[in-house]
């Protein structure tokens, strides 16, 4: 019997990307490759954290250098049945608290209760912009950081780690250690003072 001909050419199957806790398995293994993906998934994202939260960039650098520097050392510090993305905001968190208690930079918040009011934190792409678009949007992160550093640690990481970096109320829970209802209590009074504070910015009723 004559062999049928293909009517389709056979396809390779794509690569399927590992996912991070494969990853640090390998890491753990000894697996250079692995740390350096890990590395380049999340460098940003950690470095944007640790700015936020202590409010100045060359020390976030450094403590974000550090974060991957322990991963890179200690990859058995880290449980495969566990989330990687929140072990590592755990590490970035720590390195962050441990470098404010030092620097001691955190004012005292003066505290307001009130209900939640929905929020979006999204910049223009300065990529895309004039010069005169980019110094107003630059104008715009700093105002923006001073804002976030009034807040309290408590309610300025839980707004950082959700409205920032979008992860769930569930994962904040286990990063910043209390229960997801505690994180959503945080989350809507951080909502609430950073806008009250940030509009007179928007209105241009702010006095520098």
């Amino acid at each position: 019997m004559k062999a049928q001909p293909r009517l389709m050419p056979e396809l390779s199957t794509p690569a399927v990307e590992e996912s991070d806790e494969v990853l640090m398995v390998r890491v753990a293994e000894g697996g250079v490759e692995a740390y350096e993906q890990l590395y380049h998934r999340y460098k940003n994202r950690i470095l944007t954290f640790i700015h936020r939260y202590v409010g100045d960039r060359e020390w976030a650098e450094d403590l974000t250098h550090e974060t991957f520097l322990k991963l890179y050392k200690n990859p058995r510090a880290f449980d495969p049945r566990n989330r990687f993305v929140t072990w590592l905001f755990t590490v970035a968190r720590n390195l962050s608290i441990d470098f404010l208690r030092r620097r001691k930079s955190v004012s005292p918040l003066t505290v307001n209760d009130g209900d939640d009011d929905s929020f979006s934190l999204e910049l223009p792409d300065s990529d895309t912009t004039s010069p005169v678009d980019r110094a107003l949007i630059r104008e715009l992160e700093e105002n923006i950081q001073d804002v976030l550093m009034s807040l309290s640690d408590k309610l300025r990481e839980v707004f950082i780690l959700c409205a920032i970096q979008g992860l769930s109320y569930e994962e904040v829970a286990q990063i910043v250690g209390c229960p997801a209802k505690t994180v959503s209590s945080r989350l809507s009074r951080a909502r609430k003072r950073f806008l009250k504070s940030f509009t007179p910015y928007l209105s241009g009723k702010k006095q520098q």
